[in-house]
């Protein structure tokens, strides 16, 4: 092979330095070029209104082969600027061709396409990729926030909707909802309290064995005992046995004004009796150990009795008696009458119903360790109990535990989630609006997330926006500067005589 058929190999990163010391660029290339793209600048603010030119200042782009392509054009556009010698004298066209001549002057445009192919390949290109990942990993963590956004808010909206269906209310208006379960409430009890019935044989098996084992009779389980007696009554039938001829309505669902109402009903109480001046009770020194009832009656005593003269005027003790009559009566006529707290029935009063479920649960407890002891029953214990009744001997394991499943279905039926909080909200006013803060938050929260995802999403369509545009910018860029590398390779060939030119570590790496 001869030494013009040698191959010229020339790396990317070596390409000016080599130009400059093969003296076809001068070291200081880069002061004439800048004059150039000065002329450029003026140039091109004259330009023909045409399609192709429009384009070419569109792209802004104007190196050595924009500037002749320019030159062709106005060589038709300008074509009647021609002089009599056939030479051009249109300004704009003389200011494109003196470009062209300054470009070729000392190899310019190849010093500049040098430059140009080493910032591309070095710089340009490895930047949009760089740029194209970036936003790819973006949008993939995007993706991954906006997947966790719209899995929080579903958990916080599961979360409400579980919290609201343990308070038995859909969540739609928290606070009329709950309201309207706590007016019900008294409803819930009373139905509740149908269903004790299977704790009768429950219950006596319990005094029985009570019974048989203290020989003697032991209170037991006063409230279970009067439920199944009597039922769900008033308070007041629960404390005085009486029946009340009245019952003032007791509204629990007003309990924002609970206690206001109750002072107020207090206040009114205290108005209805007169305790004012209508009984004389002295102003002697003389001192008497007098018993008195706690009603306020005296006790009658009899004359021998009193310490004193004989000469007492035994008419004022008559008078004073009609005084005590007439204060006597409508004290009588109020004591029938339900009011306030004990209106209210007795499974309803937070007290009585605690002192109910501990009934349950010691209930509960009894049956557990004696189901235990018959299913590790030995001779002593089959001995003491020979004499026990029937209803304990005749009582087996699986009678016991049958009782057992039903306290323990009654007391879980009453200590529900949704009635504690009704029990809560009865006796506390503030407890509704912690139930509502409470649940409003979970809303707040998901309501929060899921703006955070909407904004997530805006964010990741403007991102896939950026990427789509980088993508052909990298594909335009690589082209162009495959082309550039391309006359570059063939304007160093023709300096040498066609020689083949390779120019290594450039567009091959993009």
């Amino acid at each position: 092979m001869s030494n013009s058929n040698l191959p010229i190999d020339i790396h990317t990163n070596k390409l000016l330095d080599w130009l400059i010391s093969r003296r076809h660029c001068k070291k200081d290339f880069q002061k004439d070029l800048d004059a150039i793209r000065a002329k450029v600048k003026l140039a091109i603010e004259d330009m023909p209104q045409i399609d192709e030119v429009k384009q070419l200042l569109q792209e802004n782009v104007f190196d050595y082969y924009v500037c002749k392509r320019i030159v062709e054009i106005l060589k038709n556009t300008d074509k009647n600027s021609k002089n009599i010698f056939g030479q051009y004298t249109s300004k704009r066209f003389l200011d494109w061709q003196e470009i062209v001549k300054l470009y070729e002057k000392d190899n310019i445009f190849l010093a500049e396409d040098a430059q140009n192919l080493i910032r591309n390949v070095n710089y340009e290109v490895p930047s949009l990729k760089k740029l194209s990942s970036k936003y790819e990993q973006k949008l993939s963590d995007l993706e991954r926030s906006v997947e966790l956004c719209k899995k929080q808010s579903k958990n916080y909206l599961n979360e409400y909707n579980a919290k609201a269906k343990k308070l038995g209310i859909e969540g739609i208006n928290i606070k009329e909802e709950l309201t309207s379960q706590l007016e019900i409430l008294p409803q819930k009890l009373n139905d509740l309290s149908e269903k004790l019935q299977p704790l009768i044989p429950v219950l006596d098996y319990y005094k029985t064995f009570l019974l048989f084992v203290s020989q003697s009779e032991i209170d037991c389980l006063p409230i279970l005992h009067y439920l199944l007696a009597k039922g769900n009554t008033t308070c007041y039938e629960y404390k005085t046995g009486i029946v009340p001829e009245t019952v003032e309505e007791y509204r629990i669902g007003s309990i924002l004004n609970l206690v206001s109402q109750s002072d107020d009903k207090i206040d009114e109480d205290d108005n209805g009796i007169d305790f004012g001046d209508g009984i004389d009770f002295g102003d002697d020194n003389t001192s008497t150990d007098t018993p008195s009832t706690s009603n306020g009656d005296f006790v009658k005593l009899d004359q021998e009795e009193l310490n004193v003269d004989n000469e007492i005027n035994w008419d004022i003790d008559d008078e004073t008696d009609l005084n005590i009559a007439k204060i006597d009566e409508p004290i009588a006529q109020q004591l029938n009458v339900a009011r306030g707290d004990e209106a209210q029935s007795v499974l309803l009063c937070s007290e009585y119903r605690n002192r109910f479920i501990n009934e349950l649960v010691e209930v509960e407890s009894f049956l557990t360790e004696r189901l235990f002891e018959m299913e590790s029953e030995h001779m002593l214990s089959t001995y003491l109990f020979q004499s026990a009744p029937s209803i304990l001997q005749l009582t087996t394991s699986d009678g016991l535990r049958e009782m057992l499943s039903q306290v323990v279905l009654i007391r879980e039926s009453f200590e529900t989630s949704a009635l504690k909080v009704l029990y809560y909200m009865k006796d506390s006013a503030k407890y509704i609006d912690n139930v509502f803060k409470k649940l409003n938050h979970l809303q707040t929260l998901s309501q929060k997330v899921i703006a955070k995802s909407i904004d997530l999403e805006q964010k990741r369509s403007d991102l896939l926006t950026d990427l789509s545009a980088v993508g052909p910018q990298t594909v335009a860029l690589i082209r162009q500067t495959k082309s550039l590398q391309q006359r570059i390779e063939s304007a160093i060939s023709q300096k040498y005589n066609n020689r083949p030119v390779n120019i290594m570590g450039g567009v091959q790496v993009l």
